[in-house]
């Protein structure tokens, strides 16, 4: 049997193009899966369980210091400082003094973060917490302790809580666009690979230039076509009819056996042309009874695709 080589065939690159051209909404449903699939799974990642979701509420502090004996104000407070001095005496214990029983220390101290952001006088608490209610009372309670130790101490003329806000769930940074789009480019990824090594695997015979991979024999042309190239092939068969003699057409279909009756009639012509069904035989079975005309010694002459795509054709050709 003729050895087929592949690999040595070549790749139609336009036949190709065409191909996946007329394929062309595979690539658009696995774009619309891909990104429907990608947020999907990027929404559920993000489910946060109730037990482990995170509440903060911030209250802003202005600190009105007082002059010491240099008339100097206590430039000693920081944002370093105060987280310290939040969770220490006597602030912490003024502190739990607000908060009904049930809390401690180091839950109070845990949830609790002080900082100086820019302005020495202004002081940021924020609050974080796993439950809502609690988040807010704590909050509370750590702005009456600052109060109450603005009138205590002697660095303070007054500590003034001037703005609070109420507890809200803390929600990460939504990528849910960019994990669509990461989907849909992984799946037009994957359905291009697929649709490309489809047509890789695919050898049924579509144009004269697959059966170059089978045989070397004279391509006819195409049968039943419309215009110039079925014109074509009835100028080329009556040409090898008043060349050679008596020339039959022998129409193979995938897989179908041919009577003996057939083949005693195709061997007893001066020559016969193979012709095959347009996208429905494949290059190896072409191969197959390439090589039983050779063992029964009939005289095959060329080679010819019937019923062919006219609009593909068209494409492939160009206009004709």
């Amino acid at each position: 049997m003729h050895e087929i080589k592949y690999a040595d065939a070549g790749m139609d690159i336009k036949k190709l193009i065409l191909c996946l051209f007329g394929k062309i909404w595979v690539l658009i449903a696995a774009a619309l899966l891909g990104a429907v699939l990608g947020g999907a799974i990027y929404g559920m990642a993000r489910v946060v369980p109730e037990s482990e979701r995170e509440y903060q509420a911030v209250s802003k502090v202005y600190l009105d210091f007082a002059p010491d004996e240099t008339g100097e104000v206590y430039q000693a407070y920081n944002g370093y400082t105060w987280n310290d001095l939040m969770a220490t005496e006597p602030i912490l214990e003024l502190t739990m003094k607000y908060l009904p029983e049930g809390y401690t220390r180091e839950e109070v101290t845990a949830a609790t973060k002080a900082e100086i952001l820019s302005d020495v006088r202004l002081l940021t608490i924020t609050i974080t917490s796993h439950d809502l209610d609690r988040c807010n009372t704590i909050l509370r309670a750590t702005g009456q302790s600052l109060e109450e130790r603005g009138d205590r101490a002697k660095e303070f003329k007054q500590i003034e809580v001037i703005r609070t806000t109420e507890a809200a769930l803390v929600v990460a940074d939504s990528r849910m666009m960019q994990a669509a789009l990461m989907g849909m480019l992984l799946f037009v990824g994957i359905g291009a690979f697929g649709m490309l090594l489809g047509y890789v695997l695919d050898d049924r015979i579509q144009v004269a230039g697959d059966l170059r991979q089978v045989t070397d024999m004279p391509f006819v042309g195409y049968a039943k076509a419309e215009g110039i190239l079925g014109v074509e092939y009835e100028r080329t068969l009556a040409y090898l009819e008043t060349k050679l003699g008596r020339v039959d057409v022998l129409t193979i279909v995938q897989g179908e056996a041919i009577m003996e009756e057939c083949w005693q009639k195709m061997c007893g012509m001066d020559g016969i042309v193979l012709c095959v069904d347009y996208g429905k035989v494949h290059a190896v079975y072409l191969d197959y009874m390439i090589e039983q005309l050779k063992v029964r010694q009939c005289k095959l002459v060329g080679v010819a695709i019937c019923n062919a795509d006219g609009k593909f054709l068209r494409r492939y050709y160009g206009r004709l």
